[in-house]
C-alpha cells in the first residue's frame, strides 16, 4: 500500500506504475483507468505498451475527451466511455463512504462498475480500476444491479 503526500497529478506516473506492477503480480488482464480530459489514458497507453493488458477508460463527459484520442484509443484496441452516456445506479450513501478514504476510491470503484454495466470487463475475476491520478484498487467489479456483489480486494495506493 503506497500512501502520497498530497493528492494530485504529480501523482499519475507513479500510480500507473503501481497499476501495472499490481496487475502483473497478479495476473489481472483488465485495467480500468479515469480519464476526464484523455491525459491519464494516454500515459497509461504508454505505460502498458507490450503489456496485453485490456485498457478501458471512463471519462465524465465526451465533449471534455478528444475526439481524435478516442478513435486512436479504439483503434488500440482499448475501450472508451463516458460516465454521463451509462445508465448505472450507485447508492449516494454508499458514495459518501467512499469518499471519506478519498475521492479517488469513489471514483475507482464508480468506473469498474460503468465498465461492468458495459461488458468491457468480467464480473467473475479482478481487475484493477485506477480513480483520478493518485489512487487504485483491487477490485471484482459488479453491474449496478447487483452493486452488492461488487468487492473490494485491495487498495494498492491513495493520498493522506
Amino acid at each position: 500500500m503506497t500512501y502520497y503526500s498530497a493528492p494530485g497529478r504529480e501523482n499519475v506516473d507513479a500510480t500507473l506504475a503501481l497499476v501495472k506492477k499490481t496487475a502483473e503480480e497478479l495476473g489481472i488482464e483488465d485495467v480500468v483507468i479515469a480519464s476526464t480530459t484523455g491525459f491519464t489514458a494516454m500515459k497509461a497507453v504508454e505505460t502498458f505498451a507490450g503489456t496485453g493488458a485490456k485498457l478501458t477508460f471512463v471519462g465524465t463527459a465526451r465533449e471534455r475527451f478528444p475526439s481524435a484520442l478516442i478513435a486512436e484509443l479504439k483503434e488500440k484496441g482499448c475501450n472508451v466511455c463516458f460516465s454521463g452516456e451509462v445508465s448505472y445506479e450507485y447508492p449516494e450513501p454508499v458514495k459518501m463512504a467512499y469518499r471519506r478514504f478519498c475521492q479517488g476510491v469513489k471514483v475507482a470503484v464508480e468506473i469498474a462498475m460503468i465498465a461492468a454495466q458495459l461488458g468491457y470487463v468480467p464480473t467473475d475475476k479482478d481487475i484493477v480500476s485506477m480513480g483520478k491520478w493518485d489512487t487504485a484498487l483491487v477490485v471484482k467489479p459488479s453491474t449496478s444491479n447487483r452493486f452488492e456483489d461488487l468487492t473490494i480486494r485491495e487498495l494498492i495506493c491513495k493520498p493522506r
